[in-house]
């Protein structure tokens, strides 16, 4: 078993010294899921309900969790870092509208306006970005996206759905870049200017990343991968 490719290939490293392997099963088992629904966006010609496309988008995100949960005890996070709450997280099209539906299912009241609030702050911040993080420039690959992030993160402004006690308040809605920001090495490497730190990161995640792109152009005929603030505050 030792030398199985595979095996190899799903062994990580922690900062504690430990040594762990992601379970082949649930590996293949994933990706074999997210298969299907790539196939079920194929067969249906590549258009799709906006119903269906949103319940594809969660169900991604169920799979996805499923992964990381199994892992998670190697895992350097902990409730209440937020380290990387101070990234501008990319979302594509259907990402955003659950978004922008879990804002409406919030009752009137001060979270909500702070939220709003801090979603305006965002966007006249992201606005004032040069170079990779430039807001007119579709973001539809991970390498460009994760540049963006980073650039933005130099700013130190927090997610506006951070609460004051340094939880996600809409976490069951969180995007996927919320749910693979899985740290192997010392959090300390996540405060800007250190590190970097590395992420523990799978076949899995990236399927997952290429799908919802298609569940944009499948379910919005809109395969752009923008910052959070732009898909909620411009049109």
């Amino acid at each position: 078993m030792a030398d199985d490719p595979l095996v190899h290939d799903l062994t990580f490293s922690n900062v504690k010294g430990e040594t762990f392997t992601l379970s082949p099963p649930l590996y293949l088992g994933s990706l074999a899921e997210l298969g299907r629904i790539g196939e079920r966006i194929e067969e249906a010609g590549g258009r799709i309900s906006r119903g269906e496309a949103l319940s594809l988008v969660r169900e991604i995100y169920r799979i996805v969790d499923r992964v990381g949960e199994s892992v998670a005890d190697h895992m350097s996070c902990r409730a209440g870092c937020a380290a990387c709450c101070r990234m501008m997280v990319a979302v594509t099209r259907g990402e955003g509208e659950i978004l922008r539906e879990r804002i409406d299912r919030e009752p009137e009241g001060l979270r909500k306006e702070r939220w709003k609030e801090g979603l305006l702050s965002r966007t006249e911040s992201l606005l004032s970005l040069k170079g990779s993080a430039d807001p007119s420039r579709p973001l539809t690959t991970l390498p460009d996206m994760l540049a963006t992030c980073e650039a933005y993160e130099k700013k130190g402004l927090f997610c506006p759905f951070l609460g004051e006690d340094r939880l996600c308040e809409i976490y069951e809605d969180r995007p996927l870049m919320c749910r693979i920001c899985w740290t192997l090495t010392d959090p300390r490497d996540c405060d800007p200017g250190e590190g970097p730190p590395v992420k523990f990161r799978n076949g899995v995640f990236f399927r997952a990343f290429d799908l919802l792109i298609l569940l944009g152009k499948a379910g919005f005929d809109d395969a752009r991968h923008r910052p959070i603030p732009l898909w909620l505050t411009l049109a």
